[in-house]
């Protein structure tokens, strides 16, 4: 049973990836970039060079200011990163050498750009699956089986069904940071609440490490979430004697986040003279992002605006299927509210304290808002895709607060609860369904609108 969940969850979250062609490559544009990139390293350059630079573009005094670009009739390449006339990709480079570099060196030919995305989405699934289980091992042994699996299926959905609605370049960096994430915080998990020797304990460590620090060469927002890395750190050396072996074993821990960090900024540097620079100042799109992450653009009101707009901002019904619009967090998931709900229990709280887990449980609760600031200071406006960032997070805390409350209840309680579970998870599936649908940029029923009708039909029963 379990898999035949993980498998349905996978296919159901890939497959679809293929049916617009805006996004399964048919219509390219500008989303082949990690594409021409893996041919550019192999050609021994890391710019993108497309051999029909416009000179209007070189003699521009600021090239990002989008309608001054507009004015001047600038051909250019729509959402690259322009710096001392060359192009370049200012998403992260890590899928470039996980995926598309080792796919035409063995087969001679490209990997299509949502193909690698799909990959990233099948592998975050197996990491939610993977680690849900030993969370419940370790903390939430009252939990059925079938409330495992509905809520990893659950919360697999609700954090990639923007990806699968529009998977190419953007959703590829993001899919990448978040498989990487998930899968250093299992190794995390494990070195820290599951392995039985020191030895052990360190691979893991390692293996965390690595994984979170390559997460940064993907979506540096995603990679925030190594701060979850921090009190699970506190929680290992509590009570330890801080000796040479000791720190000996942090070094050989954090080793990982040295090197590929050293290597990241290499790379910065080599393309925009700032070892820090990822190129998001750079960006040839809607608006000029040159001073964007500048303490001058350091601004309250946007920060609060948007950190409602993520979380609470409502939108209004509409008479047509799906009904309604892509909302907030807490409105696309009203699981989402039940579980902050359900955690302020008074035996939850109790239990989170015993188990030690009030410093990890803190830093969950922060993320979300952390890596929203971040957004909201670099970037010129939130988009839907940026909640991606943050939904496996919120999916994370849910299964947390779930498996708590179900640690406090009489046995009498716990077969109704796990039936509620379930219910509770095939109801955001089903959620993660109907937002898939809305039709928005480009994506299957924007570009096919006649089969909302063909759905509509489908879930009334022929009854509309």
């Amino acid at each position: 049973m379990a898999i035949l969940v993980i498998v349905a969850t996978v296919l159901l979250c890939t497959l679809p990836m293929s049916l617009s062609p805006t996004w399964n490559g048919e219509i390219p544009g500008h989303r082949n970039q990690y594409e021409i990139l893996a041919e550019s390293i192999l050609n021994g350059h890391i710019n993108l060079d497309y051999g029909d630079m416009d000179p209007k573009l070189l003699e521009m005094e600021n090239p990002y200011n989008p309608e001054q670009r507009k004015a001047m009739g600038v051909s250019y390449h729509w959402d690259h990163a322009f710096y001392n006339g060359q192009y370049y990709m200012y998403f992260g480079v890590v899928p470039v050498f996980l995926l598309f570099l080792p796919f035409r060196v063995i087969t001679g030919t490209s990997l299509t750009t949502y193909h690698a995305t799909q990959v990233f989405t099948a592998l975050f699934i197996l990491g939610i699956f993977a680690l849900f289980l030993l969370l419940s091992k370790k903390f939430f042994s009252s939990l059925s089986w079938a409330a495992y699996l509905s809520l990893s299926a659950a919360a697999s959905a609700m954090s990639v069904w923007y990806i699968v609605d529009a998977p190419a370049l953007y959703c590829t960096a993001i899919s990448a940071g978040i498989c990487l994430e998930v899968w250093s915080l299992f190794f995390f998990a494990n070195a820290v609440w599951e392995s039985t020797n020191q030895r052990q304990s360190i691979l893991y460590g390692v293996l965390g490490s690595l994984f979170g620090a390559l997460a940064f060469g993907c979506r540096p927002p995603t990679a925030l979430a190594n701060i979850l890395a921090i009190p699970m750190f506190l929680c290992y050396i509590k009570g330890k004697k801080f000796n040479r072996k000791l720190l000996k074993q942090i070094l050989v821990v954090i080793l990982p986040y040295i090197i590929i960090g050293t290597l990241l900024m290499v790379y910065n540097y080599a393309r925009f003279e700032n070892p820090f620079e990822f190129g998001q100042s750079y960006q040839l799109t809607v608006a000029d992002q040159s001073s964007y992450g500048a303490l001058s653009q350091f601004n309250l009101s946007k920060i609060r605006n948007g950190l409602l707009q993520n979380f609470i901002s409502y939108s209004s019904l509409q008479d047509s299927f799906p009904y309604f619009s892509d909302q907030s967090v807490f409105l696309n998931f009203p699981i989402c509210i039940i579980a902050y709900f359900f955690l302020l229990q008074k035996d939850s709280l109790s239990l989170l304290k015993r188990h030690k887990l009030i410093g990890f449980m803190v830093a969950l609760v922060l993320l979300p808002g952390i890596i929203t600031i971040s957004q909201i200071l670099m970037a010129p406006y939130l988009t839907r895709r940026c909640r991606v960032d943050i939904y496996w997070l919120m999916g994370l805390f849910s299964y947390f607060s779930f498996g708590l409350l179900g640690e406090t209840l009489n046995n009498r309680f716990k077969k109704g609860y796990g039936f509620f579970l379930s219910l509770l998870s095939f109801a955001t599936i089903f959620r993660c369904f109907l937002l898939w649908t809305i039709p928005h940029d480009s994506n299957f029923t924007n570009t096919y609108p006649q089969y909302l009708e063909m759905f509509e039909k489908v879930i009334w029963f022929g009854f509309r």
